[in-house]
């Protein structure tokens, strides 16, 4: 009697260890902190995280930060740099022009990508030049609050010469050069706002929507 109850009660123990590993198993944690968009799981819906997710998880850091993707032509990348100056402007919140910053810069293009298949790939087939990748802030703290994440935007990027202009050292030619990129820039700057003034008639008059 002394070594059957014992042993009747370590096993008793290690039945409730498995049922509350098994327990566990029927919860899943995030790791991160956020919130659960689009969850529409009902009774009997089958769930699986790589073919059906049951909702998409929108992490706290990503809506807090307020960082932007914007791509750029391939011929920009000399002349991109993070610190570099960029309008933006976006249909969740417009007839605005928001100061953004380049933060960061993908150092690949995403072009040419070529997965292993059972048959010979022609490299000119269905590949489109890919886009400079860069990354975007907004210059001052709550300028973007009101854009929602995710929205589709405009944005120009802009170089700056004035501080090589008034260093003296520089050549006539190369002097003509770098006012005719400024000016190009004032050019696009005048383009950027007459299509944020003409964005949203196009999409709430012409378009029929």
């Amino acid at each position: 009697m002394k070594e059957q109850i014992p042993a009747e009660l370590e096993a008793a123990k290690a039945s409730l260890e498995q049922a509350e590993a098994e327990l566990a198993k029927t919860y899943i944690y995030a790791g991160v902190d956020g919130s659960v968009e689009q969850f529409t799981l009902q009774v009997g819906d089958y769930v699986n995280p790589i073919l059906r997710p049951a909702g998409i998880l929108i992490p706290e850091k990503f809506s807090r930060n307020k960082r932007f993707l914007a791509s750029f032509g391939q011929i920009s990348a000399p002349v991109i740099k993070v610190g570099s100056y960029v309008e933006m402007s976006c249909l969740s919140k417009p007839f605005t022009v928001i100061p953004m910053v380049v933060v960061d810069i993908q150092d690949v293009i995403p072009s040419g990508q070529i997965r292993q298949e059972d048959r010979l790939l022609d490299p000119q087939i269905g590949l489109l030049p890919g886009s400079l990748t860069v990354f975007l802030e907004p210059v001052y703290p709550g300028s973007v609050d009101e854009v929602l994440t995710g929205s589709t935007c405009l944005a120009n990027a802009y170089s700056n010469h004035h501080d090589v202009l008034h260093e003296g050292d520089v050549g006539s030619v190369e002097r003509v050069y770098l006012h005719a990129v400024d000016t190009l820039g004032l050019v696009h700057a005048i383009i950027l706002r007459i299509q944020v003034f003409m964005l949203p008639v196009f999409s709430l008059v012409l378009s029929g929507h």
